[in-house]
């Protein structure tokens, strides 16, 4: 059986992660791929599984709790993504408040699933202006200290991170946080990208791909 491409793009609130799995889900559609999208919330009837879905995707949602308190819900509703025709990508979406998606998401599907799924390079995508206030410690930040944490965290536990809007940034902002990320994540690569163009998916797909 051939195995199901497993990926998930992490970030904070508002970084643009809903905007990437659409551009990811088109890209894999055309390609001629069955693309199955899981979405997740704290709460019910998601505004991003409704988008997902108005955009002609096969969307299911983990609500009300995220993956990483809600594993077993989430390999479930992969399963029922899968009932009419099995998906050959699985794209995630976790919440943006969630971190240690490493250790209770992905190390457990390699463990528990490994002859079904082959998992993508985990991905966490940055919006600019998070990026500048909270790695920079700015003490005017505008971020609680739990906030800024998570957002750290999340960017620790990437194997690429993804600085969007990168076609709204002047060059010199733009590479200031590349700076920023490889010295707060050193080895992990950076990639300045816009989920709206599409500017500098290219790359970004051919890592995804990657075994």
């Amino acid at each position: 059986m051939q195995t199901i491409r497993y990926i998930m793009v992490g970030g904070f609130l508002g970084a643009g992660k809903t905007t990437t799995l659409a551009r990811l889900a088109r890209h894999y559609t055309d390609a001629g791929l069955n693309v199955g999208v899981v979405t997740n919330d704290q709460a019910t009837d998601l505004v991003d599984t409704n988008s997902l879905r108005a955009q002609g995707f096969d969307v299911g949602e983990v609500a009300g709790a995220c993956f990483c308190c809600n594993f077993d819900e989430l390999m479930e509703t992969i399963g029922a993504l899968g009932e009419n025709e099995r998906p050959d990508v699985i794209l995630a979406e976790p919440v943006g408040s969630c971190t240690d998606l490493v250790a209770t998401v992905i190390q457990p599907i390699k463990r528990l699933f490994d002859a079904e799924f082959e998992i993508a390079p985990y991905a966490v995508i940055l919006k600019p202006s998070h990026g500048r206030r909270v790695l920079r410690g700015e003490s005017r930040a505008g971020f609680s200290p739990k906030a800024a944490y998570i957002l750290t965290k999340q960017l620790e536990e990437a194997d690429v991170v993804l600085i969007n809007r990168v076609d709204e940034l002047p060059e010199e902002q733009a590479a200031e946080l590349v700076q920023l990320v490889e010295e707060h994540c050193p080895g992990v690569p950076v990639l300045r990208v816009s989920a709206k163009t599409g500017l500098g998916f290219e790359p970004f797909i051919e890592l995804l791909d990657q075994v």
